[in-house]
């Protein structure tokens, strides 16, 4: 996409967000099918705070000013104290809702600014909410007490994230994208994908063969941190397991302590060291 420099994959794993699927597609559609209202993006998927990830890093990858983030069920409306006189006659206001509060700046950020809003965990707030998130979207209007601001529709896009159904007109109003709660790869990553030398590298395959074991997909970038490990500093089977715990999400640590395990670890101990070996007889020869 002629939007993201390098690449989508590339943009998101910049701001925080790795994974081995492409996303390519599904953010092509939500950004460019005609609409004349806001563009609103659900963020669906695994339950888990990787669609919160997600979002935010599509959110600075789309290279958007202002990128605020409200999430219900934490914030409550806090008390305004007023001083008065003693016999002054005064009519309370109540405190302004954290949504209104947060749709209000959305409003006014995007009147001059790229502006993308992240509301999380929906299934905090009352339902109606949710209506009155469809009738924000389908208007560009959002209305609170006698007060209304209007938002700028080519400036703003809304994203939700909700660990239960939205509202039936609230989802028709938006392109809802799947983000799992693991990593998903395609193929096995390759030797040359991470600058190895093929004839120096079988204890990838053996690695690839734990991880199957984990019932795990990582990333390039995960892999390239390993293997940067694993040259440089793996001489045990702790060691390696200091890494692998380190560097790959979702990885199972009692899982990786089961005996189960352990002739698959060493397995690549093994290979890992009599790469070393050849690498050091390969220098002293020369």
């Amino acid at each position: 996409m002629d939007l993201f420099k390098g690449g989508l994959k590339s943009c998101l794993s910049q701001h925080g967000f790795t994974s081995s699927e492409s996303y390519d597609h599904a953010v092509q559609c939500y950004l460019s099918n005609p609409t004349e209202h806001i563009r609103c993006l659900h963020v669906d998927g695994d339950c888990g705070r990787r669609r919160t990830a997600f979002a935010h890093a599509l959110a600075n990858a789309l290279g958007a000013s202002q990128v605020l983030y409200h999430e219900f069920g934490k914030d409550k409306p806090v008390p305004q104290i007023i001083r008065i006189q003693e016999g002054e006659e005064i009519i309370e206001e109540p405190p302004v809702e954290p949504l209104d509060r947060i749709l209000t700046e959305a409003c006014a950020q995007s009147e001059a600014e790229q502006t993308v809003l992240i509301l999380d965990q929906l299934q905090h707030t009352q339902f109606l909410n949710h209506i009155r998130l469809y009738e924000f979207l389908q208007s560009g209007i959002w209305r609170y007490s006698d007060v209304q601001y209007q938002a700028n529709l080519l400036n703003l896009n809304i994203f939700l994230i909700s660990d239960e159904p939205l509202y039936h007109s609230l989802q028709s109003a938006s392109f809802r994208l799947w983000i799992s709660e693991s990593n998903r790869a395609v193929a096995k990553v390759t030797a040359l994908e991470l600058g190895l030398d093929e004839q120096n590298c079988n204890w990838l395959t053996a690695l690839q063969i734990l991880f199957d074991d984990l019932k795990l997909t990582p990333t390039v970038e995960e892999y390239q941190r390993l293997a940067y490990d694993i040259e440089q500093h793996v001489h045990n089977k702790q060691q390696l397991k200091v890494s692998l715990f380190g560097w790959v999400e979702n990885i199972n640590r009692s899982l990786l302590d089961s005996e189960d395990l352990q002739s698959s670890l060493d397995n690549v101990l093994q290979e890992i060291l009599l790469g070393k070996e050849v690498h050091e007889e390969i220098e002293i020869s020369s």
